[in-house]
C-alpha cells in the first residue's frame, strides 16, 4: 500500500477546503464534488470504486444542496464554517466505519494476496491506519471551526489552526501511516499468526 494513493484520496475535501473561502459555498462544493466524480471513475477503471471519494462525495452533495438551495443570509452566515463541519462529518464517517470496514482496506488489498484479505493481522493494521486519518481529518475540522470562530480578530491564530493543524495532522497521519506499513510489509498468515518476514522475501 502506497501512503500517497491515500492523500490523493483525500484531494475533493482538500480542493474544497480551499475553494469554500473564495467561492460561493455552493460552487466550492460543486467543484470538490467533481473531483470526486473523478476520482470515482478512475478507481473504478483501475480495479473498484474507493469508499474515499464516495463519502465525500456524499458530504459535499449535501452543502451544494444547502449552498444553491438556502436563503442567501443562511448561506453566508454558515460559509466560515462549512469546512469545519464538512471535515467533522467526514472524519466520523471514517472513525465509525474503520471497525467494520477500514477503508485503508482497499488500498492494501493491492499489494496483499487475497488468501490474507480477512485475517486478524490484515485487518487490524488497516483498522489502526484509518484510525489515524479520521482522528486526522477531525483535527482538520476542529482547526477550521476554530479558525472560524477566531475570525479576522487574530489573523495568526486564525493561520495557524486553518492550515497549520490540517498539515501538522496529516503529516502525522502519513507518518504514521508509513511507519507502520514498514512494520507490517510481511503478509499475515491466514490464521492471524505473523508470517516471518524473511519468507515473503523467498
Amino acid at each position: 500500500m502506497n501512503p500517497l494513493s491515500i492523500v490523493i484520496g483525500f484531494i475533493p475535501q482538500a480542493v474544497f477546503a480551499v475553494l469554500v473561502s473564495w467561492l460561493p459555498l455552493g460552487w466550492a462544493a460543486a467543484t470538490g464534488f467533481a473531483v470526486a466524480v473523478v476520482l470515482i471513475v478512475v478507481t473504478a477503471v483501475r480495479g473498484g470504486v474507493k469508499i474515499l471519494p464516495v463519502a465525500q462525495s456524499v458530504v459535499l452533495a449535501v452543502f451544494i444542496v444547502v449552498g444553491f438551495t438556502a436563503a442567501a443570509h443562511t448561506v453566508t452566515a454558515f460559509e466560515p464554517y462549512a469546512r469545519g463541519v464538512a471535515s467533522l462529518a467526514f472524519g466520523a464517517f471514517i472513525l465509525v466505519t474503520s471497525f467494520s470496514f477500514p477503508f485503508t482496506v482497499q488500498f492494501a488489498r493491492r499489494s496483499v494476496p487475497q488468501q490474507y484479505w480477512k485475517s486478524p493481522q490484515f485487518l487490524g493494521v488497516n483498522r489502526r491506519i484509518s484510525l489515524v486519518w479520521g482522528l486526522a481529518v477531525l483535527a482538520v475540522g476542529a482547526g477550521h471551526l476554530g479558525a472560524a470562530y477566531v475570525g479576522g480578530s487574530a489573523p495568526v491564530l486564525r493561520f495557524l489552526l486553518a492550515w497549520g493543524i490540517p498539515v501538522l495532522a496529516a503529516y502525522r497521519a502519513y507518518s504514521v501511516t508509513k511507519r507502520t506499513i514498514a512494520q507490517n510489509a510481511h503478509p499475515p498468515q491466514p490464521d492471524g499468526t505473523d508470517q516471518p518476514a524473511a519468507a515473503s522475501a523467498h
